[in-house]
């Protein structure tokens, strides 16, 4: 069944065309060097029925909440949700942040992110951005890789059903070529993030009515 355009996921201040409902992206690049960045600025929402669930792997709750809002992500704590794989939660709200003991505990992050992902959508907020901020510490703390797998098509596959965003980071360079291929078949397209004199840039794979080549990213 085809989408009435106003459906289309937009991205404020990127040089990104709308994508359709269910969309999965994978953002690649140096984590400290833009990639980071560019997930959390496609995870910012302008749309009044807009939620944003965050995994965040390699910092606490209060870290990639500050982060968010320094990329353009507003804090209200009934639609954006954390779930914290540092359980460094501090005092936030416990029905806004969840805390899972380690990274490597996928279960429990899904678990925890199927909760948050409800809650949100009961809440109101029925088109919901999935952020996994970043993929590699599940990778380095999971015993079997293929676990991180089904993990991401469980993922992916509710961001699908429910006509949702999803976004996930990660550093090519810190893994093996083949895991990132891997990885990459989960996901509809591939945002490529690259620093260029302090400036980012940015490039599309697998989607069509995108930039294919390096395109400058505004501020």
């Amino acid at each position: 069944m085809s989408q009435r355009r106003d459906d289309r996921y937009t991205f404020d201040g990127l040089p990104l065309n709308p994508v359709e409902p269910g969309t999965s992206l994978l953002v690649t690049g140096p984590v400290l060097s833009g990639a980071r960045e560019m997930g959390l600025r496609l995870l910012c929402s302008p749309d009044t029925d807009g939620g944003t669930v965050l995994v965040a792997t390699d910092s606490d709750a209060t870290t990639i909440l500050a982060d968010f809002e320094r990329h353009g992500g507003a804090l209200d704590r009934e639609r954006v949700r954390v779930i914290d794989c540092a359980q460094e939660s501090g005092d936030l709200p416990e029905d806004s942040v969840s805390a899972v003991n380690t990274p490597g505990d996928l279960t429990g992050i899904g678990i925890e992110y199927s909760g948050q992902y409800e809650s949100t959508y009961a809440s109101g907020y029925t088109r919901v951005r999935t952020g996994i901020i970043t993929l590699t510490p599940l990778l380095v703390y999971s015993d079997d890789v293929r676990a991180v797998y089904r993990f991401l098509n469980t993922i992916t596959g509710r961001v699908g059903t429910a006509d949702g965003l999803g976004i996930c980071v990660l550093d090519p360079n810190a893994h093996e070529e083949q895991v990132v291929e891997s990885v990459a078949q989960f996901f509809d397209g591939r945002v490529d993030v690259r620093a260029d004199q302090g400036a980012l840039d940015l490039r599309v794979a697998g989607l069509r009515d995108q930039p294919t080549n390096w395109t400058p990213v505004g501020t």
